[in-house]
């Protein structure tokens, strides 16, 4: 919480002292939040111990505790031709329960951006880089932390937006750079220890559709839609270490399909609940996965005035009673093979929007 007004109160005095010809914050949000989920790991019997159905917030059943922090911002650099940044940078802490084995993860993002609206389309050409490490504790929960995989991903590319009849349509279309090491994949088909040089680099194509829109808004609420089909070509190079061969260049396939119910607001108070489906695969490996899941969400907004914008905060709690995850490979003796994660999340989120 100190750490999050900290971030709030930089802002606040960085905005104040901009002038209007001089590069502005427009937005930043701190998150910070703990996650826990649970699976059936007890009991004896048929249907037991099967990481399938809701046993109850069982310690034995715990999986893995997570604790998220996550800083975003947007800002105008009007002495580098008007153009827009972002940046975010998010940090894990997890911790495996029944091994209590540690971890953690740092992703970040910088991106700069030019939109141009010509007509009803407005299209937005973006340059950005993406960094992904993960490290564990040297023996698992105890001394330092040692880095186990990291991947860099550099973009650019042109995002084509449009609005018609209140649905928005978006197609994006970017170059990539990418490397990788150890544990990490940057979307490709295999990660960096699967090579024999525990590394690989290469360029790839991202081909991102989009849609979104209300179905309806009123008095009882509104409930809104989702689809995101996102193709990732990626092509390293380097033998893998199971075949001695080349790796062969791949598509990243990830498609999404989700809808959400917001009740209206109660002097601050809200609900939601999230129903959505992802279908991901990668087209050099067999295989594929499907993970269906419902998420229910329940918190409180309220903002207020400063000199220099408007200041929000937003408890929340979640909770996933439903997400079942299903792995198909033909090659496998269990074909298909589906576990199923509850999961609880309770956060805050506290931003600034400048005016």
């Amino acid at each position: 919480m100190k750490k999050l007004l900290g971030i709030l109160a930089l802002a606040l005095s960085v905005s104040g002292i901009a002038s209007a010809d001089q590069d502005v914050l427009k937005s930043i949000n701190a998150t910070t939040e703990i996650r826990q989920g649970w699976t059936d790991k007890t009991g004896t019997g048929e249907g037991k111990a099967n990481n399938l159905g809701n046993e109850g917030f069982k310690k034995a059943n715990k999986t893995k505790t997570r604790w998220r922090n996550v800083v975003k911002g947007e800002l105008k650099l009007v002495d580098e031709w008007d153009l827009d940044a972002s940046f975010k940078v998010q940090h894990d802490n997890d911790r495996v329960n029944s091994s209590k084995d540690k971890s953690e993860g740092w992703e970040t993002n910088f991106e700069l951006a030019k939109p141009v609206k010509i007509g009803p389309v407005e299209t937005t050409t973006a340059l950005g880089w993406t960094h992904k490490s993960s490290r564990d504790k040297i023996n698992g929960t105890q001394g330092s932390y040692h880095t186990v995989g990291q991947s860099n991903e550099i973009y650019f590319g042109p995002t084509f937006g449009i609005s018609v009849l209140g649905q928005n349509i978006s197609t994006t279309l970017q170059a990539v750079y990418f490397n990788t090491n150890g544990g990490k994949s940057a979307d490709y088909a295999y990660e960096g220890s699967e090579f024999q040089r525990n590394k690989t680099e290469g360029y790839g194509v991202n081909a991102d559709f989009a849609t979104d829109g209300k179905i309806f808004e009123g008095s009882a609420g509104k409930l809104g839609y989702y689809v995101n089909l996102n193709h990732h070509l990626r092509d390293g190079g380097g033998k893998l270490v199971a075949t001695s061969k080349e790796a062969k260049s791949s598509v990243y396939l990830d498609y999404v399909v989700g809808a959400t119910y917001t009740t209206p607001s109660f002097a601050g108070f809200y609900g939601q609940v999230n129903v959505e489906n992802e279908w991901e695969k990668h087209t050099a490996v067999t295989g594929y996965t499907n993970t269906f899941s419902v998420w229910t969400n329940a918190g409180y907004k309220a903002g207020f005035e400063t000199p220099v914008g408007t200041v929000t905060v937003n408890p929340f709690v979640k909770y996933r009673p439903v997400h079942k995850e299903s792995s198909y490979n033909k090659h496998n003796e269990n074909k298909r093979v589906t576990t199923e994660v509850n999961e609880v999340r309770a956060g805050l989120g506290v931003g600034l929007s400048v005016k």
